[in-house]
């Protein structure tokens, strides 16, 4: 016999899609609540924990926080690059430009790797857009 129930599962809402549970930022804020302190009052502990020297976490973390290392970055490289080119002959002018010394060679596999990214995406869309194509020339038979 088939169990039938009419409670919900707590991941779900009432259409049955999932939801999306507490943050833990959310719970330990809540918790925080539930002890009598506030959010202001953990940065004021974390600025006191910072400030002992014997505590090289807590002062890291706080330095980390105001002032963050900045993300590397590639520098701007300028090379003759026709944009209008074949995938094929883009690749070769980023193989030349990297023969010479124009640009790094991870940098340069990066972009023909961009390239080849770009193609697999071209070709799903067109197997895609040519499914829907006989998809809809079918039901137009039937």
């Amino acid at each position: 016999m088939a169990k039938s129930s009419t409670s919900f599962d707590k991941d779900t809402d009432h259409s049955n899609r999932k939801v999306r549970g507490k943050s833990e930022r959310t719970k330990i804020l809540e918790a925080m609540k539930r002890d009598g302190k506030t959010e202001d009052d953990f940065y004021d502990l974390l600025v006191t924990r910072a400030a002992n020297l014997e505590d090289n976490f807590t002062f890291k973390e706080l330095l980390t926080r105001l002032s963050p290392v900045p993300k590397a970055v590639n520098p701007l490289y300028e090379f003759p690059f026709d944009i209008k080119g074949s995938p094929h002959e883009q690749a070769l002018q980023i193989i030349d430009a990297i023969s010479d010394a124009k640009i790094p060679s991870d940098v340069g596999n990066i972009i023909i790797t961009s390239i080849s990214s770009m193609l697999k995406i071209q070709e799903v869309t067109d197997i895609d857009e040519r499914l829907k194509a006989i998809e809809e020339i079918a039901k137009n038979v039937e």
